[in-house]
């Protein structure tokens, strides 16, 4: 199975520094052209397109969807970015990402949702993405759901931030 994995694009939050987590915001008028270039550039076949539910990430979709008219069209929830309770709506750096990252079931920020509640969530959509019978699935989502994803189907995956409208291939 090939699984491409698509970051929504820049929203003015992701611009400005402003964590959203589960706070749905739109994309920019830079996301949009990016979204459009990344649509542009892709010349997979696919047979199917999963996104998520947040509008940031809907929005990319759906410009996909336009070169794919035909191609079945899902939105999931857990295909969320990790929910950071407290931070939504704050600056970047007010936050030490590096321990909120690090630990599995408590968290350093309140309200936020445990790393294993995300990554239960995500299994699951995997688990869900490999019993379906697609062969090729562009996936649009966010950075954190991303990597979570490559540390489900890989062991030697690194922990980076992916650009806005980038597109990370894995085969599983």
């Amino acid at each position: 199975m090939e699984l491409f994995l698509l970051r929504h694009g820049e929203t003015d939050a992701n611009a400005d520094g402003i964590v959203q987590g589960w706070l749905d915001t739109n994309l920019s008028r830079r996301g949009r052209g990016q979204a459009q270039g990344a649509a542009k550039r892709f010349e997979q076949p696919i047979d199917a397109i999963y996104s998520s539910d947040l509008s940031r990430a809907r929005q990319t979709a759906e410009i996909f969807r336009k070169k794919y008219p035909a191609i079945p069209y899902f939105e999931d929830s857990r295909l969320r970015e990790r929910g950071f309770g407290d931070a939504e709506g704050t600056h970047r750096d007010k936050h030490d990402w590096e321990v909120f990252w690090a630990s599995s079931d408590t968290v350093s920020i309140p309200n936020a949702e445990a790393l294993s509640e995300f990554s239960r969530r995500v299994k699951a959509f995997m688990e869900m993405v490999r019993k379906s019978g697609f062969s090729n699935v562009l996936i649009v989502t966010h950075g954190g759901t991303i990597n979570q994803l490559q540390d489900i189907t890989s062991t030697n995956h690194k922990r980076k931030r992916p650009d806005n409208a980038s597109i990370t291939h894995i085969t599983i």
